[in-house]
């Protein structure tokens, strides 16, 4: 005869939150947070502790384990409440993180191609982008800025056949982030126009030029071009973007009504990208591109 858990009482109860929870996944750290707040609710026992639930409920496969290395080799376990999609694992990986960028382009279908990278966001706190609007710009600070090479993220993880990049932007407090969820599926992304103004902003995290103007093309017909603009002016960037973006929609052929919205203020000389090495020059939006685009 099986020996009963003094934990079978308990498990209905335990079940029933994690069913109806917003989050599926998990470090065992956050696990415990969620453990502390709801032991007593679940009608615990005293003695028992948070690891020896989450044991419980991984022997009994209500927790899934999923295996994440980092660079060095070293080992980070996800647990997932009864699913093994993908996105809702690597969500786990840290909390109130989204999927944003190139991630993002394939879960609205901007792009036919089948990422092996995926770019997880997780924001800066509010007080560390509250000067972040403070700097005096200059022609000279933007050259100089534009000169050398777009930095990236050395934050990663590898999962089965994907690479995670972990990305810090700048706090938003999650503007325009949506949530997917149904039977299988459980994680936050940035809607469509987010997404078109993150890649714009930083195409290195999409593919390039070429793939961020292919998106754009396959938003037409879905983008709410208000909606965007509203999301730039609260972004509230140093750099202009309203510059790049206008050239984006231009390319794509959006109508000139929809362009004069970009078509403000133009103090400076601005760059398409990083690192331009053969460079044309669109006096329409005082905006260097790489040639050929």
């Amino acid at each position: 005869m099986v020996k009963k858990d003094q934990l079978d009482s308990c498990l209905s109860k335990i079940e029933n939150y994690f069913n109806n929870s917003a989050v599926k996944s998990f470090t065992k750290n956050k696990f415990s947070d969620i453990f502390i707040r709801n032991k007593y609710d679940w009608g615990l026992p005293s003695n028992r502790s948070a690891s020896q639930v989450l044991n419980y409920l991984v022997k009994r496969e209500m927790l899934l384990v999923n295996n994440f290395t980092n660079d060095s080799n070293d080992e980070k376990l996800i647990y997932s409440w009864k699913t093994q999609d993908e996105y809702t694992i690597i969500s786990g990986l840290k909390s109130e993180a989204y999927y944003s960028y190139y991630s993002s382009l394939f879960l609205h279908h901007l792009t036919l191609q089948i990422p092996k990278t995926v770019y997880l966001n997780f924001e800066h706190k509010r007080s560390m982008s509250a000067n972040n609007n403070e700097t005096d710009l200059t022609q000279e600070t933007i050259d100089d800025a534009f000169k050398g090479s777009q930095r990236k993220s050395s934050l990663s993880f590898l999962f089965k056949d994907k690479k995670i990049i972990l990305t810090n932007g700048k706090f938003t407090n999650k503007l325009g982030v949506i949530k997917r969820q149904n039977n299988n599926q459980c994680f936050d992304f940035t809607d469509l126009e987010r997404t078109l103004i993150d890649v714009a902003v930083r195409p290195v995290y999409a593919g390039g030029v070429i793939e961020v103007i292919e998106a754009y093309n396959n938003a037409k017909g879905k983008l709410n071009v208000k909606k965007l603009v509203d999301y730039l002016d609260k972004l509230n960037y140093i750099y202009p973007y309203h510059q790049v973006i206008g050239f984006y929609l231009e390319k794509s052929g959006y109508n000139e009504s929809v362009l004069e919205l970009f078509r403000k203020e133009m103090k400076f000389n601005f760059y398409l990208t990083y690192d331009i090495r053969n460079k044309e020059y669109s006096e329409k939006w005082k905006l260097f591109y790489p040639k050929g685009v």
